[in-house]
């Protein structure tokens, strides 16, 4: 299903617009290919990690910055409802920003900009101002402060061939799709030939027992020829009526072809498996992970970026603080398809809770869970690992 945007809008609208409803079928298709982009990010967990003041060392943690990046961004979303806004945002308008304000308890509060102006500085960084923001009840607000990169996150995807290629194609398949509408419309739509001697007297209503044109006769007949209920055709023994197209119908075989052409087309721009984005996918496939390496990763990396540098900062970065996107959960796995694999970590030294973090599972509070067992035979060599073979 389709997510609705912001004042009811699906994805379908951005992209549409007002004036682009030629653009239907590639519109439609492209808008399957965000939502399935920007659903499989929304699910993901976002990892922090952070110094512990008691152990000095870089530990993921669980602070007010997860819980707004996961949880509450602001004071009227989740984190899984922004973060959809966000990669869509990006996706559809090739560009996004957050903006943060701080609240009375000094917690940095995200919102995603609708409208924003940025200055066109090319060696310093951009400031961005007139930004509005809103709710998902339609209300706006248009903000007074000027943003820069200390408290905005922004985001852009730039590659004009490319939106040129897209916009010439859409054109042409447009074109195209026009061109077999029209004519499965004409080959299936009934066309007759009322055929008449000429030189005939003046007609009588067999009604209404009144003279009738030749015309009114036509429009009667027509009536009866194209009625939704069963009708009762009245022709006189003069008339002749005669099917012109009645050998020349046509399927719909050389729309989905079009249409199915299209979908195919979109999927490979986006770097989407066809069995993934016809959900025609089997159990051997390996449609899924080529889906998360070739069409989500890279939207990982530029948002994990944004993330580092305006939300976390070079200083806290460069003594190892980070945020990252948990990828490991995206693939649902059921655990009892997993057992050999479970089996086989638990031997290289996984611990218990390390492994139900994989699976999605709950943490275990015991010290057993928390620890690392090496099951195989190893021995080091030289500082390197070697399996002894015992």
């Amino acid at each position: 299903m389709i997510k609705r945007m912001k004042n009811g809008e699906t994805i379908i609208d951005v992209l549409l617009g007002t004036n682009n409803k030629t653009d239907y079928i590639y519109t439609l298709a492209e808008a399957h290919a965000i939502d399935l982009i920007a659903k499989t990010i929304a699910k993901c967990e976002i990892q922090v990690f952070a110094k512990n003041s008691k152990t000095n060392k870089i530990e993921e943690t669980k602070d007010d910055v997860y819980w707004r990046l996961n949880l509450q961004p602001n004071n009227n979303e989740n984190g899984t409802m922004f973060l959809y806004k966000l990669v869509t945002r990006l996706l559809t308008e090739k560009k996004a920003l957050i903006i943060m304000n701080r609240d009375f308890t000094n917690s940095k509060l995200l919102y995603i900009a609708d409208d924003f102006n940025s200055t066109s500085s090319i060696l310093y960084g951009k400031v961005f101002s007139d930004v509005v923001i809103s709710d998902d009840e339609g209300n706006s607000l248009l903000l007074n402060k000027k943003y820069n990169s200390e408290d905005s996150i922004y985001f852009s995807l730039k590659n004009s061939n490319l939106v040129a290629a897209k916009s010439d194609y859409k054109s042409n398949s447009s074109k195209i799709l026009n061109a077999v509408s029209k004519s499965f419309i004409q080959s299936n739509t009934p066309k007759w030939r009322l055929k008449f001697p000429g030189n005939q007297p003046t007609m009588i209503d067999a009604e209404t027992k009144e003279p009738i044109s030749y015309e009114k006769y036509k429009e009667k007949i027509t009536e009866g020829l194209f009625s939704e209920e069963e009708a009762i055709v009245m022709l006189s023994e003069m008339f002749e009526l005669i099917n012109l197209n009645k050998d020349t119908k046509q399927s719909l075989s050389d729309y989905k072809d079009e249409i199915e052409q299209i979908g195919n087309i979109v999927a490979k721009t986006w770097n989407i498996p066809l069995d993934v984005f016809n959900g025609s996918k089997t159990e051997k496939s390996t449609g899924n992970n080529d889906f998360i390496t070739f069409a989500v990763s890279p939207y990982f990396e530029l948002l994990e970026d944004g993330y580092n540098i305006s939300y976390v900062g070079k200083k806290d970065y460069l003594r190892g603080e980070y945020i990252k996107f948990n990828r490991f959960n995206i693939n649902h796995r059921d655990i009892i398809d997993s057992a050999n694999g479970i089996d086989k970590l638990t031997a290289d030294g996984f611990s218990r809770n390390e492994i139900n973090k994989f699976l999605g599972l709950p943490r275990i509070d015991e010290p057993w869970a928390d620890e690392h067992n090496l099951t195989k035979n190893y021995a080091n060599v030289k500082g390197g690992v070697e399996e002894n073979g015992e």
